[in-house]
């Protein structure tokens, strides 16, 4: 996912548990007409019947920070779309625990044609939203067009973009004018009126719905293997047109769509309401403090089993855990160096076996809770680096100059200096103090099993030694004198002073940066980083505004695929927040643009072989952690789809004792 900044990807979660998977979907010609996910939930799990909830109709979530915007089309982050994927709902849907098997959702079935570029999706009929309005094939076709239309590289709506543009053509703003507006919603609506028209009336004429027939019609650019994954996901979710015009969004017009272009969730009317036809509808949002889901009466399958789903934000791990031992919290966030805490309390232990690919469980004692481990991640962790820091007033450069109490904005387009990071960072340390062992290094951006993964690839490792040697080789000053050898001083002399930020609730990061600071400190006393906390929505606007010069970022595959892991870190999402320089985002293109239309497997292979070498050298950001899973819920909780793509619980499956 993806998801876009992974709140949770630094985390062991309860609700989700993360899990390495077969290679990308194939699209399939036809579909069967049922509806819902397979029985496979919770599979393995011992008996429960002496556990029992004081409220069975509700379930409590306890997490950590808030969600970003209830906007399909805008949020990607796996806060967001945990609300947004139990509210909502997309044409297909993942098949219980499989990351590559689909059942039909809002489309009964659908075809694909023999030469894989066009499909057609036969609505569901008789199917309401939670305000009333009746879903039809045009709010269908209008929510993918409004999407692609009004997203940017800070949505998921790239994804999107691609199948019907073609490779590479990832934002609408390539096709209206080369890219030059992207990100910008002033320069859009800047540019020519005929082109913008135009954009508009070719993703309209590449999605065609008929609402007296009930289809709608999708053509795309090429074929394009991972489609079905790509709209399974929250972002693929169907919203009323009435409704959304009603409250202010776009018209449908392809003379006004330019306005809504690049939108931030505070400009967004659809970031704090929601209106789809899910299982759970919006009863209400406290920013910062709980939402509250209730359940729809008048679902077009039976209702969910909870009456009620309350998601609240408890930053402080003490809260969490006292909620934990109370059974005031059926599921909570637990930081993987607080399970052992948490380990006592677990009755039932369930040990991902490899082999068969599922949890096997047994009762260990009369502990409250049940905790599941060893499942591998989809997700991993990669520490960033910001090329052309906005420094106007920004509060985490200091002084904002090379002067030992501040960065420059160009501190990190030195290679040396992102190198004297990487080196000086303790992976080790990270993994067995942090993870408890519970990890591993990552060596590239591709999981294991992935075309392009090597395990023998090259990669930063912790050397204090290198460090220095690279710090030494930076020309922060511009003179041509390495740092180590300038008599008028340069970076290795003055030294410097920058924040290093974290999600607040967000241990793991923390101590990230913790242990970055003091190696760093060890390397030069000069070399000054300073830990600082935010909550999560003020996290991603300060990297939206490229004002964090460096981070963590986490990342949970939106599909099974390596295109996935490599577009967002170099030419989408995060490259761009990173602010990385037009030719190394040229070359990065090169090797993307190959890679995802490369059909032989061997060739692909190669292509991403070449890309991570051009990662490591370059260094816009170092892997550290790849976990596995540690994740704890009450022992009465049954019913989890323990799916490692979704971003969070799929509430309509759960039920309590």
């Amino acid at each position: 996912m993806r998801k876009l900044f992974t709140l949770f990807s630094l985390l062991v979660i309860a609700s989700f548990v993360l899990v390495a998977c077969g290679g990308t979907a194939a699209p399939a010609t036809t579909a069967n007409t049922d509806s819902g996910t397979s029985s496979s939930t919770d599979s393995g799990s011992s008996s429960s019947a002496e556990y029992h909830s004081a409220d069975p109709t509700t379930f409590v979530e306890a997490t950590i920070g808030d969600i970003d915007t209830l906007d399909p089309a805008l949020a990607y982050d796996t806060a967001s779309a945990t609300v947004i994927f139990n509210v909502y709902e997309t044409l297909v849907f993942y098949d219980g625990e499989s990351t590559d098997k689909f059942v039909p959702q809002l489309a009964e079935s659908w075809e694909l044609s023999d030469d894989g570029t066009v499909y057609t999706f036969h609505i569901r009929p008789g199917v309401t939203f939670h305000e009333g309005g009746e879903l039809t094939a045009s709010d269908v076709a209008y929510s993918y067009q409004r999407g692609i239309l009004q997203g940017s590289y800070s949505s998921p709506q790239w994804m999107l973009a691609e199948p019907f543009f073609g490779v590479g053509n990832d934002d609408i703003s390539i096709i209206v004018d080369g890219g030059a507006s992207a990100d910008d919603r002033a320069a859009m609506q800047a540019a020519d009126p005929a082109a913008l028209v135009a954009a508009c009336e070719q993703i309209k004429a590449a999605i065609v719905a008929d609402d007296a027939a009930g289809t709608v019609t999708m053509t795309l650019a090429q074929p394009w293997g991972p489609f079905l994954p790509t709209i399974a996901n929250a972002w693929g979710s169907i919203m009323d047109q009435e409704w959304v015009v009603a409250n202010g969004g776009w018209d449908g017009s392809c003379d006004t769509w330019q306005n809504f272009y690049a939108m931030t969730a505070a400009e967004d009317p659809f970031t704090g309401i929601a209106n789809g036809t899910g299982a759970f509808k919006l009863e209400r949002w406290t920013p910062g403090e709980e939402i509250v889901l209730a359940r729809n009466e008048n679902y077009w399958r039976e209702p969910a089993k909870l009456e009620r789903v309350v998601i609240q934000g408890i930053d402080e791990w003490g809260t969490r855990f006292a909620m934990l031992q109370a059974g005031d919290a059926d599921v909570a966030v637990v930081n993987r160096q607080d399970a052992p805490q948490v380990d006592p309390l677990a009755g039932e232990w369930c040990t991902w076996n490899l082999d068969t690919e599922s949890y096997e469980c047994e009762a260990v004692g009369d502990g409250p809770l049940r905790v599941r481990v060893g499942r591998p991640g989809l997700t991993q962790d990669v520490i960033l680096f910001t090329f052309d820091i906005a420094t106007a007033g920004n509060p985490y450069v200091g002084s904002g100059a090379l002067d030992g109490n501040g960065v420059p904005a160009d501190f990190f387009a030195d290679v040396n200096i992102r190198k004297g990071f990487a080196y000086a960072f303790d992976y080790q340390t990270l993994i067995d103090e942090v993870f408890l062992g519970e990890a591993v290094q990552p060596v590239s951006l591709p999981l294991p099993g992935m075309p392009g993964y090597d395990a023998n690839a090259p990669h930063y490792t912790f050397d204090l030694a290198a460090a220095e040697a690279a710090f030494k080789a930076a020309d922060l000053d511009h003179d041509g004198i390495p740092a180590g050898d300038d008599p008028e001083g340069d970076v290795w002399t003055t030294g410097f002073r920058v924040q290093m930020l974290y999600n607040l609730g967000n241990t793991s990061r923390q101590n990230v940066a913790e242990i970055m600071a003091a190696n760093l400190a060890v390397v030069n006393p000069n070399f000054r980083v300073e830990v600082l906390g935010l909550p999560w929505p003020s996290y991603l606007t300060a990297q939206r505004a490229s004002q964090i010069p460096v981070m963590t970022g986490g990342w949970l595959e939106d599909i099974h695929d390596p295109h996935n892991w490599y577009q967002p870190y170099t030419t989408g999402t995060y490259g761009n927040r990173q602010r990385l320089p037009e030719a190394l985002v040229e070359q990065f293109r090169e090797y993307l643009n190959a890679g995802v239309a490369e059909t032989d497997p061997a060739a692909r292979h190669q292509i991403y072989l070449d890309f991570n070498q051009a990662y490591y050298e370059n260094v816009p950001g170092v892997p550290i952690v790849n976990a596995t899973g540690h994740g704890f819920s009450q022992r009465w909780v049954q019913g989890q789809v323990l799916n490692a793509i979704f971003p969070g619980n799929y509430y309509y499956t759960i039920y309590k004792d």
